[in-house]
């Protein structure tokens, strides 16, 4: 689960928009993809995501669809596309529906899966602080995330219940990120393939696999 850096903003019209609702402190019904502003958010969503589902990186889409040379004075034309636009927190949703820093690109599943539960806050993958190899570990034999065991017992809690809320252990993603990882690791393992060599060709599961690598010894914790 990757740190996303959501300050690049190329829906320029819609960043316009939000901050004038902003200063009224009351945002509009969420409509969906009713609103004039639905597929822009969602295409500079899958560009600062890299194309993957914010949660669990899985692959969505080619990001580069999205490159700024795209976009027609901060607006993108109606598009189809793979997943759902999701409210982390889903209790923001009804007065603050249409906030930049709530939302999320996600794999379709994943968020039918997530519905409306309550978020602690510590997985949300663009908070200032937020660090994968703080918040969590990663198990390579059941291909688990598991909460970082250098945290608290109430914070491992909590990230264990957001671990299960994000569908980071969705089976369906356990065995998409078994699939893809455990062919990597191999052939780093057995000297294949370099390190970097995986890594110029990875479009998924980034964080899966560096945490693999630090697990089993093949890659120093300083790299």
């Amino acid at each position: 689960m990757q740190k996303i850096e959501k300050n690049i903003m190329l829906a320029t019209e819609y960043k316009k928009w939000l901050d004038k609702i902003n200063k009224k402190a009351k945002h509009p019904i969420y409509t969906s993809s009713n609103h004039r502003f639905y597929y822009d958010v969602i295409a500079n969503l899958l560009w600062v995501q890299k194309g993957l589902c914010a949660y669990t990186e899985l692959f969505l889409c080619n990001a580069k669809y999205f490159d700024k040379l795209n976009w027609d004075n901060g607006k993108f034309n109606q598009f189809e596309f793979k997943g759902q636009l999701d409210h982390y927190d889903a209790t923001l949703k009804e007065k603050k529906g249409w906030d930049w820093n709530n939302f999320f690109m996600i794999d379709s599943d994943v968020n039918r899966k997530k519905n409306n539960k309550k978020m602690s806050g510590y997985l949300k993958p663009d908070k200032d602080d937020y660090d994968p190899f703080y918040f969590l570990e990663y198990d390579f034999k059941t291909h688990n995330f598991i909460p970082s065991t250098e945290r608290t017992d109430e914070a491992q809690d909590k990230i264990l219940e957001e671990i299960n809320i994000l569908g980071l252990n969705f089976q369906p993603i356990i065995d998409n990120r078994k699939n893809y990882i455990t062919p990597l690791i191999d052939d780093v393992s057995l000297g294949i393939k370099s390190q970097n060599d995986v890594r110029k060709n990875l479009f998924q599961f980034y964080t899966s696999f560096e945490m693999s690598l630090r697990g089993l010894q093949l890659q120093s914790p300083t790299n």
